[in-house]
C-alpha cells in the first residue's frame, strides 16, 4: 500500500466515525422508540451540525417521551 491509499482509508474511517457522532441523537431516538424520533432525526441531520442543536437533540432524544 502506497501513502495515498493509506490517507484515502483514513479519511474515510475518519468520516464514517463522525457521521455516527453526529447522528448519535437519532440512533438513541429509534432504539428506544421516542415519539418524536423522526423529528429528531430531522432537526439532527439539518441543524446538528451546531454544538447546541446536537446537545438538545442529545437531551430530547434521552428524555423524550416512549411510544408503548
Amino acid at each position: 500500500m502506497d501513502e495515498t491509499q493509506i490517507v484515502i482509508i483514513a479519511v474515510i474511517v475518519i468520516a464514517f466515525i463522525v457521521t455516527l457522532i453526529h447522528f448519535i441523537p437519532a440512533i438513541i431516538a429509534f432504539k428506544r422508540g421516542a415519539a418524536s424520533r423522526w423529528i429528531i432525526f430531522l432537526v439532527n441531520l439539518f441543524f446538528g451540525w451546531t454544538i447546541i442543536v446536537w446537545l438538545v437533540t442529545l437531551i430530547w432524544a434521552c428524555e423524550g417521551r416512549t411510544e408503548k
